[in-house]
């Protein structure tokens, strides 16, 4: 078996997000979690994403915190239905009711 090879990245957004209310989010971050590696032509990539759990962390053990295992462990990872020997996976959270509640 080989490494999960996890990364975390937070890209911040400055322009406003604007939402189907009207309204709109200003300086946002989003967190992704990538794992495996980006083939040479950019080919292999999967973006897996959610909204109910409130969490981008997809597969393995969150740095941040050794006692959160990701949400799809059992399918994301080396030798597993989502090959990160083969895939470079995106995790990202989708924006729901789940965070619009807890956003500030």
């Amino acid at each position: 078996m080989t490494e999960l090879h996890l990364s975390k990245q937070t890209i911040h957004f400055v322009e406003p997000l604007p939402l189907q209310s009207g309204t709109s989010i200003e300086n946002y971050d989003l967190v992704v979690e990538t794992y495996g590696q980006l083939n040479p032509k950019a080919s292999n990539a999967i973006l897996i994403c959610h909204a109910l759990n409130a969490s981008h962390h997809v597969a393995g053990i969150n740095p941040d915190d050794p006692s959160d295992i990701g949400w799809w462990d059992n399918m994301v990872g080396p030798n597993k239905p989502i090959d990160t020997n083969r895939f470079f996976v995106i995790g990202v959270i989708i924006w729901g009711p789940v965070l619009v509640q807890r956003a500030p």
